[in-house]
């Protein structure tokens, strides 16, 4: 299961059906949406979300969420703001269609989910350090069953789209 971040009206993402992002506030950051089509955002009961988002995705949807007045949130409940700059702007890859998505790029991450191993230490800048215990599946769809040092239940990721490093 993947970790999924939100741009919700509600106090908390899973009320946004409850208060949802309206149609004229979408109108307001189409241009943003257009621009960066490689992102798979998803409206979903009345909120954005897109699964497994790096922090230059995450400076992306604080941009959106600033523009309509709203917050961004991450399944856990916790907020996201750009205060201290800690989010970038994105990247021009990310302006591409993801039906013509960039070949190095995608190069690049195959390279790196294939030298993913059983016992490799991994970095997530939320979860911390870990250890791969587990991978399931292939290509796109490789997922990673990991023991981070700080939790006591393993955590699972999809390796293409979590942001993790060595």
């Amino acid at each position: 299961m993947s970790y999924d971040v939100h741009i919700t009206k509600a106090e908390h993402w899973i009320y946004s059906e409850k208060n949802p992002i309206a149609v004229e506030d979408i109108e307001k950051v189409s241009d943003l949406l257009d621009t960066f089509k490689g992102v798979p955002f998803q409206y979903k009961d009345g909120r954005l979300m897109i699964s497994s988002a790096d922090e230059r995705v995450i400076g992306l949807m604080i941009d959106i969420a600033n523009r309509i007045d709203v917050r961004v949130q991450g399944d856990d409940g916790e907020y996201y703001n750009n205060d201290e700059n800690k989010y970038p702007q994105p990247p021009e890859y990310l302006k591409q269609d993801l039906n013509e998505p960039e070949v190095d790029i995608l190069d690049e991450k195959k390279q790196f989910v294939e030298s993913l191993g059983i016992n490799k230490k991994i970095l997530h800048p939320k979860y911390g350090t870990g250890k791969i215990i587990e991978i399931l599946g292939e290509g796109m769809d490789t997922e990673l069953v990991v023991k981070f040092t700080d939790k006591e239940k393993t955590t699972r990721l999809l390796a293409y789209y979590a942001p993790i490093s060595f």
